[in-house]
C-alpha cells in the first residue's frame, strides 16, 4: 500500500503506545459513555482493518484569553482500505478497560489520564471513496453528538519552504479552513490524502498543522505500517444525538455562555459551591430521561461561575 514508508525506531514506537497512566487525584475521568450498556465489546461495530497508523500530539489553547494555559492530548490516525478513523489515544485506553472490567462483569469508572493532559474528545471516520465523513462529538459523556458532512478541501497555497519530520523530507502549504489559517507540512514519501482532525487534500500525509495564532499544533510522533496483525477500526453503538454540523457547533456554544442550564437540561445535577468547595444548593436535572435511569450526573459548579459565560475556544470557528 505504502512502499516508500520508512521505518520508525521500534522504541520510539514503544514509547508512543505504551503509556502508563498515573492515578493524580486531580487527574480527568475519561469516559465517552454515560450508560454501562455501551461498553462492553458486543456493543462496538468493526468498520474496517487499519493498515497504517499515525500518532500525533496535540498542543491546544482552550481559552483563547488564557494563553498560557495549555491542554495536551495524543491523537491517533488510522488508515484503512475503506476508512480511516481520528481519535484521542487517551480515551481509547480507557475504553478498552471499561469494557475488559465490563466483559468480565466488573463495575469500573475507566483510567485517568496522565498530569497536564485534556481528553480532546472528537471520532473522525472519513470515507474517501464517498467523500463523506462522520463526526461523533460529546459535549459531556451524557450528550454525544453525531453528524455527516461532505469532505471539504481547503484550498491550499503551496511553498517552497521544506523541512524534515521524523526523517520525511515535507513540504509547505496553507490554507484558510473553517475559520483559522492554518499551515501544515506534508510528505511525499507517504502518498495518503489524510492528516490530523479534517486536515486534507493534499497529495502526501500531512505530518504537522498549526493555526496561525498557535491555538491548535498537530505534530507527528509515530508511524507503524500494520502487516500481520490487524488492528479493527471500530465505531460504537450509542445514542447518539443525531444532527448537523451546525446544530452541533450551536449546542457547544451554548453549553460554553449558559453552562449551568445546559448541564441541567442535559441530565446532570448541579451542586453550587463556596470558595471552600462547601455546598450553597443542589440543582436537579429536570430531564426525565436520566432521573429514571438514575444516572444522571452530579457536576459541581463554584457560585462565582452559576451565571459566567465560560470562554470557550473551538477548532472550527465558522
Amino acid at each position: 500500500m505504502i512502499e516508500n514508508l520508512k521505518q520508525i525506531p521500534l522504541i520510539l514506537l514503544l514509547f508512543i503506545f505504551s503509556v502508563t497512566l498515573s492515578e493524580n487525584v486531580n487527574a480527568q475521568i475519561i469516559s465517552q459513555y454515560g450508560d454501562p450498556k455501551y461498553i462492553g465489546k458486543k456493543s462496538t461495530t468493526t468498520l474496517d482493518s487499519a493498515k497504517l497508523r499515525i500518532a500525533y500530539s496535540l498542543n491546544y489553547i482552550p481559552d483563547s484569553l488564557k494563553p498560557q494555559q495549555i491542554f495536551k492530548d495524543r491523537k491517533i490516525l488510522l488508515i484503512g482500505d475503506k476508512t480511516n478513523h481520528f481519535y484521542s489515544y487517551y480515551a481509547r485506553l480507557s475504553d478498552s478497560a471499561l469494557t475488559a472490567d465490563w466483559d468480565k462483569g466488573k463495575s469500573s469508572s475507566g483510567l485517568r489520564s496522565p498530569s497536564g493532559v485534556q481528553i480532546e474528545g472528537a471520532q473522525i471516520y472519513t470515507y474517501p471513496a464517498t467523500k463523506e465523513r462522520t463526526v461523533i462529538e460529546p459535549i459531556i459523556a451524557l450528550s454525544t453528538y453525531k453528524y455527516q458532512e461532505t469532505i471539504e478541501h481547503p484550498q491550499w497555497k503551496f511553498s517552497d519552504d521544506t523541512c524534515t519530520i521524523l526523517s520525511y523530507f515535507c513540504q509547505k502549504a496553507t490554507a484558510r479552513f473553517r475559520g483559522r489559517d492554518w499551515t501544515v507540512w506534508f510528505t511525499m514519501d507517504i502518498p495518503i490524502d489524510a492528516g490530523p482532525w479534517k486536515l486534507c487534500g493534499l497529495p502526501g500525509l500531512i505530518l504537522k498543522a498549526s493555526d496561525s495564532r498557535g491555538h491548535y499544533i498537530f505534530e507527528c510522533i509515530g508511524i507503524e505500517q500494520i502487516s500481520q496483525k490487524k488492528e479493527p477500526i471500530i465505531i460504537r453503538k450509542a445514542e447518539y444525538i443525531d444532527c448537523t454540523r451546525t446544530e452541533y457547533m450551536k449546542a457547544q456554544k451554548q453549553f460554553y455562555e449558559n453552562y449551568v442550564n445546559t448541564l441541567l437540561a442535559m441530565g446532570c445535577n448541579v451542586v453550587i459551591t463556596d470558595n471552600n468547595g462547601k455546598e450553597i444548593e443542589t440543582l436537579l436535572t429536570p430531564n426525565k430521561k436520566y432521573e429514571e435511569k438514575n444516572v444522571a450526573w452530579m457536576k459541581s459548579v463554584n457560585i462565582a461561575d452559576k451565571n459566567r459565560k465560560i470562554p470557550y475556544n473551538s477548532i472550527e470557528l465558522e
